[in-house]
């Protein structure tokens, strides 16, 4: 396991095309501290790092500075994390990692139902 996620408290928020993921690198077997996880913005078209946490009152658009804009999840989590995360991240499928985006996306749909 190289990456860690969960959904943000902000998609209540965001509409029903866009879903804030918050995640963490863990390639271990414990967990990670809150404080640790960063929230990614997830549209149809792009993806990209938010500045925000869940503690923040902002309306989470607002991209970090020097990170970049990114076709999918799975290529915005490798951005800025560590080579043995990237590794293990490149070792698994990516119709794997389709597939959980795809999940994903169809129960934030369920939540506008």
């Amino acid at each position: 396991e190289a990456v860690v996620s969960t959904q943000s408290t902000g998609n209540a928020d965001c509409g029903e095309k866009r879903m804030i993921v918050r995640a963490a690198e863990n390639l271990s077997t414990q967990p990670v501290d809150e404080d640790m996880r960063k929230n990614y913005s997830c549209e149809p078209q792009k993806c990209y790092t938010l500045k925000c946490t869940d503690d923040d009152d902002d309306l989470f658009d607002e991209k970090l500075e020097e990170t970049q804009f990114h076709p999918d999840l799975f290529h915005c989590l490798k951005e800025g994390a560590s080579s043995d995360a990237i590794a293990a991240m490149s070792s698994t499928p990516y119709g794997f990692v389709d597939n959980i985006s795809t999940w994903l996306f169809a129960t934030k749909v369920l939540t506008f139902s």
